[in-house]
C-alpha cells in the first residue's frame, strides 16, 4: 500500500544563521542552493591557504599573472602551505565553514595536480601526466574535511566549484546575475566578464531557478499519492514552468562564455578517474600508500535534472554508461542524494507515471515536463559539440565519462519516453509539435553522434545507438496519434541549413571563365580559421602598443597608428570600426577623460592625413549625446568606438552594400525603403512608397510586382545622404556623388504570383544581406517563409524588421515575435536571433554581423519613426560582406537590359570577377544558338554616374555598341573578347544544354523521378529544365544527389560551382554544379540503367 503523503523533511526556512546544519539542504526558497550565502574568507588560522588561492588563478584580481600564469604554484604549495588538519578540527561543529574549506583545499588540490598538464596544453601538446601525489599538507586536511561535511575529497560541482563558489557583489540586490562574482577561479574567473566567470555563474543561475521543481515535486507526489488529479497538474505546471525559466538562463551560456576558451581552463576541472592524465589513480600522502581515484567536477553532478528523471520514471537503458550516472549519484551533497532516493521511491510506489497517463490532460503536462528535460539535454548535447567536440580530441569529459557517447545515452531514454507517452494525449493542442521536434531530434542526433563516433573510431557505440533507434522506430509506427508524415515534412527543412553551409564552402571550386575546371575535390580545413582568431596572419600591424599608439607623442607612434589605420580601411574596403580605450583582447586601458580627449584627437588627426573621417558611436564613461554607460560596475576607463571612413576620391571608391528586401506582400517593404531613402515619415496611407512603384499598376494598387532598385547614401561622417528640402527625394547621381557609402536596396514582390520575379531578384543582384520584412499585425505569413528558406539556401545573412508596431497590439506583436523566434532557431535556419532595442546593441550587434548565425531584429514604426534612427544606424556600420576577385578574367552577369535614347542598348548587371573599362571589346551572350556576338563598351555608369569602370563585387550598366536590346536578355554573361595579340591562348566560351550537380530536396509531395520538371535559377538564368538522370531510382524530401539537368530552351553559360535553385511553384531544391555535360555511356546510376533494359528485354 503507497504512502498518502511525501514525507521527506524539504525546508521552507532555511536556517541560513544555524551552521550546525549542513550548508547544503533542499528547500522550497533556495532549492538546490546552498541555505545561505558562502562564505568567502577563511578562519584567520587558514591565512596560508588564502594567500595561496589570491595568488593562485593565471589572472589575478589586480590584473597580474598569478602563480599558474607563471607555473609556479606546484613549488610555492610546498614552500609556504603547513599541514593543517588540527586546525581543521576546531571548526568540527560549523558545517558552512567546514564547506567553504571544502571548497579552497580541493581547489589547491586541483591546482596542483594539473599544473604540468595546463602547462602542456598551452604549448599545444598533450596534456600528458599530472602530478601522481598529492602532498600532505593538502591531501590529510581535505580527506578530513570531505569526511566531516559528506564530500569525496575531491573538487566536486555542488561542494566547491559552482554553487559553493559565489559571492554577491551588492548583498541588497540578492541573487541577479550582473550581481553575481566568483570566489575562487583557476585562470580568468575572477573578472565576472570572462568566459571562465560566465560558466560557473550560468550554472548559479540555473539552480537559482530550482525551487520551483522541488515545489512542484512535492506537489505531484503529494497529488499522486492521495488520488488529487488537480494537485498533481498543479505540480506539474510548477515543475514546468521552473524547468522553462532554467532552459532560458541555460541558453545565455552562448553570450557569457565563449566556445573557443572554454578548453583553455577546463584543464583544472579534470578528474582522477577514467582520465589519461593519472592512468593508476593519485597517492594521497599520508592518507593512504594505495592510489586514490575520485571523478572530476561536472554540471552532470548537479541535482536538477537527476531530479525529472527520479519523478517521471525516465527508464535509462542498462547499459554501462547508465552505470556511470549511477555512480555520479555519489558526488552530490548529502541531502541532495537523500532527496532525490525520497523522490525515486515515492514516485515508485504511487505511480506517477501510470497516473499521468490515465488522463490525457496530465499525460499532456507530463510530456511538456519531458519535453523540457529533452530540450535541457539536448542544449547540454549541443554544448558539447562545439565547446569540446570541435575543439579537442581528448576522449573523455571532466567527470571521467565518454565524451561522445554519454549524453546520448540519458537523450535517447527522454525520447524514448516522449514517443510512448505521446500516444496518451489525445488531441490536446501543442502535442503534435513537441513530437515533431523529438522526432527531428531523434534522427539529428543520430546523424551527429554516429558522425563524431566515426571520426574518433568509437564503433561499437553507433551499433548500440543504431539498436536503439531502431525500437524507438517500432514505437513510433505503432502509435496512431504521431503523425507517420513528420520525416518528409521536415528531413527537408532540417537539412537546409548544413546543405547551405556546404554549397558556401563548395563556391571555391567555381573557376572564372577561360580556365581550366580543377576535377579535385575542395577540401574544408576548420583550423586554418585559427590563424586568423589569434591573429598570426601577416597583415602589417604595429609592434608598440596600442596605448603607446594612441597617447605618445613620438614620431614614432603617431606613424604606427597611421600604418594601423591604413591597414584596417584597407582590410575593410575603406571602412573600419576602432575602439578607442581598450586592447585589442577587449580589457580596458583606464583612460581618463584627458587620455581619452588626446587619443580621440589623435586618431582624428591621423584619419585625417589618411583623407578619412571619423564618427563617434558610442561611449563609455566619457558622457555626451551617444553615451550607453559603463559595461559593468567595476569598469571606470574611458572607452568607446568610432568609425574611420575614406573620402572617395571618385565614384569608384565608393563603398557599395546590396541588400535584398523581402516579405509578405503588405509587410511595408516599400514604405520602409520610402521612409528610409526620403528622410520624412509615411502617412499611415502609402505616401512614402509611392515614389518607388515603377509601373501605374503599383501605384494603384500598392503593391511590387517588379524588381525595384533603391540607393541610400551615407558620407564619409557617417550621416545620411538626404535633401535639404523636407520629402524631396536626391536623385541617384547626386546620392552617389555625395556619398563615401551605398546601400543598394533590391526591392522584390511579396505577393505568390511573383515568386518568379522574386527568385530572380535574389540571385541575380548577388545580395551581400538579406532585409526580411515582417508586419507585426500578419506575423511570419504567407510567402515571408518562403523567402527566408530562399535567403538561407543562398547562405546570406539575414535581418528582420519588424513594421507597424504603432498599430498592433502588445498581444499580436508578442505571438508574432515568438512564432518568429521559433522559426529561426528551428534546425533547418539555426539562426540566433538578436532583438535591437538601444543603441549599444545596434553597434555591437552590426560588428558582429559578419557572423552568418546571427539575426538582428528591429521592431519600427514607419509612421511614428520608432526605432527608425537605430536602423539607419546600423546600415551606416555593416560590415562589408562578400568574396570577390577583381584580378580575375572578367564575368559580369545581366540581369536587366534597356533602351535608351540617343544611348542604345543598355544591360545593368553585376560585375561577377575581373575589372571591365569603356572602350574593351567584349563577348555577350549566349543567344539561342549558343553563340556570342563580339561588341564593344560605349560607356558605363553605376548608380546612373558615368564612370571609366568597375570591378568585381560593383553594380553597374553598360551601354554596348551595335547591338540591339531584342538580341541581349536576362541571364546572359559578358565576357572579355580574346587579344589575338596576346601569347596565351583563350578559348570560345563554352556553354552547356546539360550539366551534372549536387542537390537537396527541401519540399515535394511525391517522388521524383526522370523526367520532372521545374524552373531552375542559376544567377541570373531563369530556365525550365528537365532531369535526365538521377543516382538512384528516385529522390524525394530530404534526400541528397547527384542529378543531371537538361534546359529545355537554349543553352546556358555555366561555371562548375554555381549555386542552383529550382522550384515548381515554391522552391524545391537547391543545389550546385559539380560538372557540365552529360555522357549518356556513364549514366549516374548504372545499375539502375540495367535493369531499366533488362525490364524492356523481357517486356
Amino acid at each position: 500500500m503507497s504512502p498518502s503523503q511525501f514525507d521527506f523533511n524539504v525546508l521552507t526556512d532555511t536556517r541560513s544563521d544555524d551552521h550546525s546544519l549542513p550548508a547544503f539542504m533542499v528547500s522550497t526558497t533556495r532549492g538546490f542552493l546552498p541555505r545561505q550565502e558562502p562564505i568567502t574568507v577563511l578562519p584567520l588560522e587558514f591565512s596560508a591557504v588564502e594567500s595561496i588561492l589570491n595568488r593562485m588563478p593565471v589572472k589575478t584580481i589586480t590584473g597580474e599573472p598569478g602563480l599558474l600564469g607563471t607555473f609556479t604554484f606546484g613549488e610555492t604549495v610546498l614552500k609556504e602551505l603547513p599541514e593543517l588538519t588540527a586546525e581543521v578540527e576546531k571548526y568540527r561543529a560549523d558545517l558552512v565553514v567546514m564547506n567553504a574549506l571544502y571548497r579552497d583545499y580541493s581547489f589547491l588540490a586541483s591546482a596542483y595536480l594539473l599544473e604540468p598538464c595546463h602547462q602542456r596544453y598551452l604549448k599545444g601538446e598533450p596534456y600528458g601526466l599530472g602530478r601522481q601525489s598529492l602532498p600532505r599538507s593538502i591531501a590529510l586536511p581535505i580527506v578530513k574535511i570531505a569526511d566531516i561535511v559528506g564530500f569525496k575529497p575531491f573538487m566536486e560541482y555542488a561542494g566547491s566549484y559552482a554553487l559553493f563558489n559565489y559571492r554577491l557583489e551588492d548583498p541588497s540586490k540578492g541573487l541577479e546575475y550582473d550581481n553575481l562574482r566568483l570566489i575562487r577561479a583557476f585562470e580568468h574567473g575572477l573578472d565576472p566578464r570572462s568566459s571562465e566567470a560566465g560558466f560557473v555563474l550560468v550554472h548559479i543561475a540555473m539552480v537559482r531557478q530550482s525551487a520551483a521543481l522541488v515545489k512542484g515535486t512535492v506537489n505531484m507526489l503529494n497529488g499522486c499519492m492521495a488520488c488529487e488529479r488537480d494537485l498533481f497538474n498543479k505540480g506539474l505546471c510548477t515543475l514546468v514552468e521552473g524547468l522553462k525559466k532554467i532552459n532560458a538562463v541555460m541558453n545565455t551560456m552562448w553570450n557569457k562564455s565563449k566556445p573557443t576558451e572554454y578548453t583553455t581552463f577546463r584543464t583544472f576541472i579534470f578528474g582522477i578517474a577514467s582520465q589519461s592524465m593519472f592512468p593508476n589513480g593519485v597517492v594521497y600522502e599520508g592518507v593512504s600508500e594505495e592510489p586514490l581515484s575520485f571523478r572530476g567536477e561536472s554540471g552532470a553532478n548537479d541535482s536538477m535534472i537527476p531530479l525529472c528523471d527520479n519523478l517521471l520514471q525516465i527508464e535509462m537503458p542498462e547499459t554501462p554508461l547508465t552505470d556511470i550516472l549511477k555512480d555520479f549519484r555519489q558526488y552530490r551533497p548529502g541531502n541532495h542524494r537523500e532527496f532525490l532516493e525520497a523522490v525515486r521511491d515515492g514516485a515508485e510506489s504511487s505511480g506517477v507515471k501510470d497516473f499521468a497517463l490515465e488522463d490525457p490532460l496530465s499525460a499532456s503536462l507530463y510530456l511538456q515536463a519531458l519535453d523540457q528535460v529533452r530540450d535541457f539535454r539536448w542544449r547540454h548535447w549541443c554544448f558539447t559539440r562545439e565547446y569540446i567536440l570541435k575543439r579537442t580530441s581528448h576522449p573523455t569529459a571532466t567527470g571521467g565519462s565518454p565524451i561522445i557517447t554519454w549524453l546520448p545515452n540519458q537523450l535517447q531514454a527522454v525520447l524514448k519516453q516522449m514517443v510512448e507517452v505521446g500516444q496518451h494525449c489525445g488531441s490536446i493542442r501543442g502535442v503534435s509539435d513537441i513530437m515533431d521536434t523529438a522526432n527531428l531530434q531523434r534522427e539529428t542526433l543520430k546523424k551527429e553522434v554516429s558522425k563524431y563516433c566515426g571520426e574518433r573510431g568509437s564503433s561499437n557505440h553507433h551499433l548500440r545507438v543504431e539498436a536503439e533507434q531502431n525500437h524507438i522506430n517500432t514505437i513510433v509506427m505503432a502509435s496512431r496519434h504521431i503523425k507517420q508524415s513528420f520525416e518528409e515534412r521536415r528531413k527537408g527543412e532540417s537539412a537546409l541549413s548544413d546543405f547551405a553551409d556546404y554549397v558556401q564552402k563548395q563556391q571555391a571550386l567555381r573557376r572564372p571563365p577561360g580556365t581550366q575546371q580543377d576535377s579535385g575535390t575542395f577540401e574544408d580545413h576548420d583550423e586554418l580559421d585559427i590563424i586568423d582568431q589569434l591573429g598570426l596572419s601577416d597583415e602589417p600591424a604595429s609592434r608598440i602598443p596600442l596605448r603607446t599608439l594612441l597617447l605618445d607623442s613620438a614620431d614614432e607612434s603617431i606613424a604606427g597608428l597611421g600604418e594601423l589605420l591604413r591597414a584596417r580601411l584597407d582590410e575593410g574596403h575603406g571602412e573600419t570600426l576602432f575602439d578607442i580605450g581598450l586592447e585589442n583582447n577587449g580589457d580596458s586601458m583606464e583612460f581618463t577623460e584627458e587620455d581619452w580627449g588626446k587619443a580621440l584627437e589623435r586618431v582624428n588627426s591621423v584619419a585625417d592625413g589618411l583623407k578619412a573621417d571619423i564618427k563617434l558611436l558610442m561611449t563609455r564613461n566619457v558622457g555626451g549625446e551617444v553615451e550607453v554607460g559603463p559595461a559593468n560596475d567595476k569598469e571606470k576607463g574611458c572607452c568607446g568606438k568610432i568609425t574611420v571612413r575614406r573620402r572617395p576620391e571618385s565614384v569608384d571608391d565608393v563603398i557599395e552594400t546590396r541588400i535584398a528586401v523581402v516579405g509578405n506582400v503588405d509587410a511595408g517593404k516599400s514604405t520602409m525603403l520610402g521612409v528610409l531613402v526620403k528622410g520624412g515619415l509615411d502617412d499611415g496611407r502609402g505616401k512614402a512608397r509611392v515614389n518607388l512603384f515603377r509601373h501605374k499598376h503599383e501605384i494603384e494598387s500598392g503593391r511590387t510586382s517588379s524588381v525595384g532598385m533603391e540607393i541610400m547614401g551615407f558620407d564619409s561622417k557617417g550621416e545620411v545622404v538626404v535633401s535639404n528640402v523636407t520629402g524631396r527625394k536626391l536623385t541617384w547621381e547626386e546620392i552617389g556623388r555625395r556619398s563615401a557609402k551605398v546601400i543598394s536596396f533590391t526591392d522584390l514582390a511579396g505577393h505568390e504570383r511573383y515568386l518568379r520575379t522574386t527568385v530572380f531578384g535574389m540571385l541575380s543582384s548577388e545580395p551581400n544581406y538579406c532585409l526580411l520584412m515582417v508586419a507585426a499585425n500578419n506575423g511570419l505569413i504567407g510567402m515571408s517563409k518562403e523567402h527566408l528558406g530562399i535567403a538561407l539556401a543562398l547562405n546570406v545573412p539575414v535581418m528582420v524588421v519588424i513594421t507597424k508596431i504603432d498599430i498592433c497590439p502588445p498581444q499580436i506583436l508578442e505571438q508574432t515575435i515568438t512564432e518568429l523566434t521559433k522559426i529561426l532557431k528551428s534546425p533547418g535556419a539555426r539562426k540566433i536571433p538578436i532583438f535591437i532595442k538601444n543603441r549599444e546593441e545596434c553597434i555591437n550587434t552590426a560588428t558582429q554581423f559578419v557572423s552568418r548565425r546571427i539575426c538582428p531584429i528591429f521592431q519600427v514604426s514607419n509612421v511614428t519613426g520608432t526605432n527608425l534612427d537605430l536602423v539607419r544606424t546600423f546600415l551606416n556600420i555593416l560590415p562589408h560582406h562578400g568574396d570577390y576577385n577583381a584580378s580575375a578574367p572578367l564575368e559580369f552577369h545581366v540581369n536587366d537590359t534597356f533602351s535608351v535614347p540617343f544611348v542604345g542598348t543598355v544591360v545593368s548587371g553585376v560585375v561577377k570577377s575581373g575589372v571591365i573599362h569603356t572602350g574593351d571589346t567584349i563577348l555577350v551572350g549566349p543567344d539561342s544558338l549558343g553563340q556570342f556576338t563580339t561588341t564593344k563598351v560605349r560607356s558605363i555608369e553605376r548608380k546612373r554616374i558615368p564612370v571609366l569602370g568597375c570591378s568585381a563585387g560593383q553594380s553597374a550598366s553598360l551601354a554596348l555598341r551595335n547591338v540591339r536590346r531584342k538580341d541581349v536578355r536576362k541571364g546572359m554573361v559578358v565576357l572579355h573578347k580574346a587579344d589575338p595579340t596576346s601569347t596565351i591562348p583563350t578559348l570560345q566560351p563554352k556553354v552547356y544544354r546539360e550539366f551534372v550537380a549536387e542537390v537537396l530536396i527541401l519540399s515535394h509531395a511525391t517522388t521524383i523521378k526522370t523526367k520532372y520538371q521545374a524552373m531552375l535559377h542559376v544567377g541570373p538564368v531563369s530556365q525550365t529544365c528537365a532531369i535526365i538522370d538521377i543516382d538512384r531510382q528516385y529522390i524525394r524530401t530530404g534526400d541528397r544527389a547527384l542529378v543531371a539537368f537538361r534546359f529545355v530552351q537554349r543553352p546556358e553559360y555555366l561555371t562548375v560551382g554555381d549555386r542552383i535553385l529550382f522550384r515548381e511553384g515554391r522552391t524545391k531544391g537547391l543545389g550546385i554544379v559539380k560538372s557540365l555535360g552529360y555522357d549518356r555511356e556513364k549514366p549516374l546510376n548504372p545499375e539502375g540503367k540495367e535493369k531499366e533494359k533488362e525490364g524492356k528485354g523481357g517486356g
